[in-house]
């Protein structure tokens, strides 16, 4: 039965955002990106469960969670030896074993994703906006690079394998898409503020072509300085001449670090 057949069977009526996988191939090359073999798995958003069949011939404990009640209650009657929740996967709190996550991830929750699943530091192969992917690895001074390229890069080492053409969906996305590995590594950063850390670069990126010196004054009320202030410290700040787009971690780590020294929190 193709996937077009089980959603009418079950009187699911896809809404914008979700797009379910009919390619065998595309499939079959996100499961082996995921190095799942005898792996705890978690999948999100596994719809009639086409990616979660072919994960249960290599993994070993499989955790899916689906928002749609319907598709959840399939997923529980048709997957009896997994663990099937039915909830949001932002207010889902993962499980401890947990080694690896593949997903078609639902659009709409694709960068808080990447997200929690990098403060868990979990091992994914992942299929999400081909904009999306592209910003994941995209080089500093690039036009891709931005907040969301740093938080990717801070807690992963990404790598993006291929495009996935819109027809290898129902219905059809709007947009190209693309498998994306996800290496987690955070520690090679020797980061010990994480909070400071993304302060910076949330302070930093609202303001990512100008200077940093100048980045740091337009910026001070997310650091919660006054003017006068920011005015006193910008000529001291590491790379102050430097625009924040062409800042690495490294770079934005030494300006989180010398904030943090002048007790900027």
């Amino acid at each position: 039965m193709s996937v077009q057949e089980e959603l009418k069977r079950l009187g699911v009526q896809p809404v914008d955002g979700q797009n379910f996988l009919t390619s065998e191939a595309v499939i079959k090359a996100l499961v082996e990106a995921g190095e799942v073999e005898d792996k705890n798995v978690l999948e999100i958003g596994p719809g009639t469960g086409a990616i979660t069949e072919e994960l249960t011939e290599k993994s070993g404990k499989i955790y899916t969670v689906e928002n749609d009640s319907t598709l959840a209650n399939h997923m529980k009657q048709n997957f009896e030896d997994i663990d099937v929740v039915e909830k949001d996967f932002l207010d889902y709190e993962i499980p401890g074993d947990i080694e690896r996550c593949v997903s078609n991830l639902p659009f709409r929750i694709s960068s808080e994703t990447l997200e929690k699943l990098g403060k868990r530091q979990i091992q994914s192969s992942l299929i999400l906006q081909k904009e999306l992917a592209e910003r994941a690895v995209a080089e500093p001074g690039s036009t891709e690079y931005g907040r969301f390229t740093v938080m990717v890069n801070y807690y992963f080492v990404p790598v993006k394998l291929r495009d996935v053409s819109s027809r290898n969906y129902y219905p059809s996305p709007e947009v190209e898409t693309s498998i994306l590995k996800l290496y987690p590594n955070k520690e090679r950063h020797g980061i010990e503020n994480e909070d400071q850390f993304f302060k910076t670069v949330r302070a930093l990126f609202t303001h990512k072509r100008k200077k940093v010196r100048n980045a740091f004054v337009d910026s001070r009320h997310i650091l919660d300085i006054e003017k006068e202030e920011a005015k006193e410290l910008r000529d001291e700040l590491p790379h102050s001449e430097e625009r924040v787009v062409n800042l690495d971690i490294r770079k934005i780590s030494d300006i989180a670090e010398f904030l943090n020294r002048n007790d900027i929190n």
